[in-house]
């Protein structure tokens, strides 16, 4: 497999941000996991980079590896490529042409690491069984560890086993052609958003349930939490890219409760903000009454703002409860009537 890197091309490009790319294209061979590694260490590629695949499949190990190295990257996969297009004369902002692309085998693989994945219609996405077309009992043995490994890895991308299903159901000397619909539904394509994942956590002198989820604006987290003696509260954690004296600063904080914004809640003299690593915190004590309705709602968030007429906004927009209901009605259920 062959990697380009394309960063900005002018001063423009580079003050906006987001003009850049990695091209992943041509059969995975062994030992392309460990050139990727040196390919992103020489070309020093930055998180948040989109990475376009055109691939029909290879060495199941080391698409395994660039997959994860993709997810610990914090980059996001497309099937296709993004080509530099450029006009003569001066320019700003260089054209780019977009090229449907196919990701098909052992390259699928690959696309799953992407923390955000997307897929156009006119890209190709197919899946078979990965399996040694020599059988002999070395190759047997050999094959049982790897769908131990896939399986593995197919769950810690947070990807259903409906994958592994599709795969198991065609045999390896064909490819089934995947419709994106399908995809989406089984979470393999995320589009621009991650589907939030509830939790629920313990530490010393708190408990808080936790909805977490990736989208093109960053990595997010929401939390409504109780601690010692008696008292609720929100906590956002947000990736900052590069706002962090906007995070701070801005002088409006507001708790925004449902998704159509049904309750907005002034919290700017309450709350505490900072940062830590790649993240701005803020979070901020809550009376019961907002607990419960946080708990009820079918979303909540954190935001600033530079004052109340501000239009833009930065902060965590109301993540959906989906998934998470019940646990928030449990939680504050419980700890409000002590």
């Amino acid at each position: 497999m062959q990697f380009e890197y394309t960063p900005p091309q002018t001063e423009i490009e580079t003050l906006f941000g987001g003009f850049r790319c990695i091209n992943a294209f041509g059969r995975i061979m062994p030992g392309d996991d460990e050139r990727f590694i040196e390919f992103l260490a020489r070309s020093e590629v930055p998180p948040r980079t989109n990475v376009y695949i055109n691939s029909g499949g290879g060495d199941v190990e080391a698409a395994l590896n660039i997959g994860r190295i993709i997810r610990e990257s914090w980059f996001s996969t497309v099937v296709g490529q993004y080509l530099l297009d450029p006009a003569p004369g001066d320019q700003f902002i260089l054209p780019r042409k977009r090229l449907p692309g196919q990701c098909m085998s052992a390259a699928t693989l690959v696309y799953l690491g992407g923390r955000l994945r997307f897929l156009d219609t006119d890209s190709k996405f197919g899946v078979h069984q990965f399996s040694f077309l020599v059988p002999s009992p070395e190759n047997l043995a050999h094959s049982q560890i790897l769908s131990a490994k896939i399986a593995r890895f197919v769950q810690d991308m947070g990807i259903g086993s409906e994958f592994l299903e599709l795969s198991a159901a065609t045999p390896h000397d064909r490819i089934d052609l995947i419709e994106l619909e399908k995809l989406e539904k089984i979470g393999v394509v995320t589009g621009g958003q991650t589907k939030t994942n509830w939790s629920i956590h313990a530490v010393e002198n708190t408990m808080y349930v936790r909805g977490e989820r990736d989208n093109i604006y960053g990595h997010h987290k929401m939390l409504l939490g109780f601690a010692k003696p008696n008292f609720f509260y929100v906590y956002a954690v947000i990736e900052s890219q590069g706002r962090e004296q906007q995070l701070v600063e801005f002088p409006l904080a507001e708790l925004v409760i449902g998704q159509d914004e049904d309750v907005i809640i002034d919290i700017s003299d309450r709350c505490e903000r900072a940062v830590q690593g790649i993240y701005t915190n803020i979070h901020a004590q809550v009376t019961v009454d907002e607990a419960r309705s946080i708990a009820s709602s079918n979303a909540f968030g954190i935001r600033v703002r530079g004052g109340p007429d501000a239009e833009l906004f930065l902060g965590v927009g109301p993540m959906s409860t989906d998934g998470g209901l019940e646990l928030l009605k449990t939680f504050v259920s419980c700890l409000s009537d002590r």
